[in-house]
């Protein structure tokens, strides 16, 4: 069972792994980022689709982490002794 905590790695990670190939494909000093060929104009429309997709992975982990305090209130332990908010379900 993957817990929240793991999601959030893995759309970190898949979020740095898609800014990274956005950025190596705009990048101009690159061989397939010169000049006004096709390769030039596929490299633009690859590196613009990687960006949208780490914008829809941004979106998706703001949904799962919640914009909680913890209140000290809201605080348990389950049964293993962990600590977790009660409001947001997050781990403490």
């Amino acid at each position: 069972m993957m817990t929240i905590k793991r999601a959030i790695a893995l759309i970190d990670y898949f979020i740095k792994y898609e800014t990274k190939m956005q950025k190596s494909l705009a990048d101009s000093t690159k061989a397939w980022n010169s000049g006004s060929g096709c390769m030039k104009v596929l490299s633009e429309t690859l590196s613009k689709c990687h960006e949208d997709n780490a914008q829809v992975l941004n979106l998706i982990k703001k949904e799962l982490v919640p914009n909680c305090k913890h209140p000290k209130k809201m605080r348990d332990k389950d049964p293993n002794g962990k600590w977790y908010c009660m409001k947001c379900n997050s781990e403490l």
